[in-house]
């Protein structure tokens, strides 16, 4: 083919500009991934343990531009949730990075979705990073994409790892009743989750009396930030730093907790285990045997109750319920503002909300008003089924 003047011209410079651009790109990645380069985060969360860490990260950049140049957010699609599938709401850290860039700040966080490895991967395509951060993202970290990262990957694990290694290590430590617990700074391992080198670690943090799954979670993630940012500004993710002598904890798993754990199973649990899963899980459930009949029809079946507003009783006031023998056994309480007294393997609880299967939420005096009108002439006596 004979090209013109012009033409060669045009050629020419198309193929300058295609040179500058690959000249630009291999700069780009090059500065990415630099070891002394400042730090292209890639920042994978979740829920409200994740966005503690992003605040702090995204304000430790502000003030140390030299140690951060750029951080994305990788977070999850926004799934429509509520009746008919009609509401969309998005994850916490979503809603934080909208948030935070509307409010016109300094600096606004990119967001990314990716549900799956694969988009994950696909980010690799346009942007590179020298260090992936995983914070609840919920989902392994490919190992492609860490491999790409100068710096690896880092984690913020809410348990003294390898102690509780899996997704529910707040939940299992309340479960379990624990005195302590602490968070751990860990590298990400390329295919399995908690087994990277531990990084740092905080002291044993109190779990107290009171402490549930949304405070301990709140003074965790602000426990968590906090290790992050110095695991960042001592550079103790490089190779050859001194991290100090940690305390070794023994291994234990915590994995996901099937929605069936929320059943007090009576005959086996005691006061202090029913309110500890509560704190760890919220509202429990148990089952109320009905016996009526409606629309002509008789009904006998196994019905659900949810219970929550969980206190334990103490020993002193066991005297005004001995007639309740068996596991299970309610009556409303003598008092101004009377709970659900249960007797439990060890002693009783008290419940201050219940709701019946199909009905709104109650008080103990509602709940037991409306029983016979529900439930027939049954025993007052939760079952497990």
């Amino acid at each position: 083919m004979i090209l013109t003047s012009s033409s060669s011209l045009r050629c020419i410079e198309s193929l300058r500009s295609r040179q500058f651009l690959n000249t630009c790109r291999q700069f780009y990645r090059f500065n990415a991934t630099s070891a002394e380069a400042p730090l292209r985060i890639a920042f994978f969360g979740s829920d409200a343990f994740s966005v503690q860490s992003l605040d702090k990260l995204y304000n430790y950049k502000l003030q140390n531009p030299h140690k951060i140049e750029a951080i994305d957010v990788i977070t999850r699609s926004i799934k429509p949730t509520g009746r008919k599938l009609k509401t969309l709401v998005d994850l916490p850290i979503g809603d934080y990075c909208y948030r935070l860039n509307e409010a016109a700040c300094e600096e606004r966080l990119p967001v990314i979705r990716a549900d799956s490895s694969q988009e994950i991967l696909d980010i690799l395509q346009t942007r590179h990073y020298s260090m992936a951060i995983a914070v609840s993202y919920g989902k392994l970290i490919p190992a492609e994409f860490i491999k790409s990262c100068v710096h690896g990957g880092l984690n913020v694990h809410p348990s003294l790892l390898p102690k509780y290694s899996g997704s529910s290590p707040i939940q299992f430590a309340l479960m379990n009743d624990d005195s302590t617990t602490g968070c751990t700074i860990q590298t990400l391992h390329p295919t399995k989750f908690d087994r990277g080198e531990i990084i740092l670690q905080s002291g044993e943090i109190a779990i107290g009396e009171n402490s549930n799954f949304s405070t301990l979670q709140a003074e965790l993630a602000s426990i968590g930030s906090e290790l992050l940012v110095t695991t960042i500004d001592k550079e103790l993710y490089k190779s050859g730093i001194e991290r100090g002598i940690m305390k070794t904890y023994p291994f234990s798993l915590a994995p996901k907790i099937s929605p069936k754990k929320s059943e007090i199973v009576w005959g086996s649990l005691t006061s202090k285990q029913i309110k500890r899963l509560e704190d760890a899980l919220g509202p429990l459930y148990s089952y109320k045997f009905v016996n009526v009949i409606k629309k002509k029809k008789i009904i006998k079946e196994y019905q659900r109750v949810i219970i929550s507003g969980i206190t334990i009783l103490e020993r002193d006031h066991f005297q005004g319920y001995n007639d309740l023998r068996r596991v299970g056994e309610f009556m409303l309480e003598n008092s101004a503002t009377p709970r659900l007294i249960i007797k439990t393997r060890d002693g009783f609880i008290g419940a201050s909300s219940l709701k019946f299967q199909a009905c709104n939420e109650e008080t103990p005096t509602e709940f037991v008003k409306a029983l016979i009108k529900r439930s027939g002439e049954t025993a007052n006596k939760f079952v497990n089924i």
